[in-house]
């Protein structure tokens, strides 16, 4: 009969302050290990380094990412919104509202992770922040999202059909309400979700696997 053998790893990265992680599981429906493998990409993002950070700046997400996934100039603008830096709270909990649900997650929760998300997905495509959605903005969505695929043209008939579809208003541009009204038909729960691996305490390698959302 063979033996089981189990080796000591050693990770190289910091541990959750336990208050954190108190906030992050009454928040969201991360896991400990989950939150762990986020605070590792926290921590990645930050360069590494003797302490753990306590914020990072939008540039610190540029670094071998934005090839990765072409709106996350738009990504990153909603993450930070006016902020100068995010906490490593901030950062779990935008990424929490994307996080693929379980049996498990809770109708209130699922619920309030819905109205976030249309939140966010509203900021994504109000480009200039203004509280609406206009044309211009739009154009400037729906061209990054397929600019590889279709011509102007063709995007243009697409930017002028939502905008018929949504603006309910007929005032040329897209409340939030109308927003929401539109998406009543699409299961939120379903839509720009993310898989957030948990982190098993191995390597580095373990912790590079993170996807940010993308509309689709």
């Amino acid at each position: 009969m063979g033996c089981l053998c189990l080796r000591k790893t050693t990770s190289s990265y910091p541990t959750v302050p336990q208050d954190i992680v108190e906030t992050l599981k009454k928040q969201t429906a991360l896991n400990r290990s989950q939150i762990q493998y986020l605070y590792n990409r926290f921590y990645e993002f930050a360069g590494g380094g003797k302490d753990p950070p306590s914020h990072l700046y939008k540039y610190n997400f540029y670094s071998g990412l934005l090839h990765l996934n072409h709106l996350l100039p738009t990504i990153l603008n909603c993450m930070f919104s006016d902020k100068k830096t995010i906490t490593f709270v901030e950062f779990a909990i935008f990424l929490s509202t994307f996080q693929a649900h379980s049996l498990k997650t809770k109708t209130e929760l699922k619920n309030e992770v819905k109205d976030r998300k249309l939140q966010l997905l509203f900021n994504m495509f109000d480009h200039n922040k203004d509280g609406r959605i206009t044309k211009v903005d739009l154009v400037i969505v729906v061209h990054k999202l397929f600019s590889n695929l279709l011509d102007h043209m063709q995007i243009m008939r697409i930017v002028d059909t939502m905008m018929k579809e949504i603006d309910h208003s007929e005032s040329n541009q897209i409340s939030f309400t109308d927003f929401c009204e539109a998406f009543e038909v699409f299961d939120m729960t379903e839509m720009m979700v993310t898989w957030i691996p948990e982190y098993r305490g191995r390597t580095s390698e373990d912790t590079r696997h993170i996807r940010f959302p993308a509309i689709t």
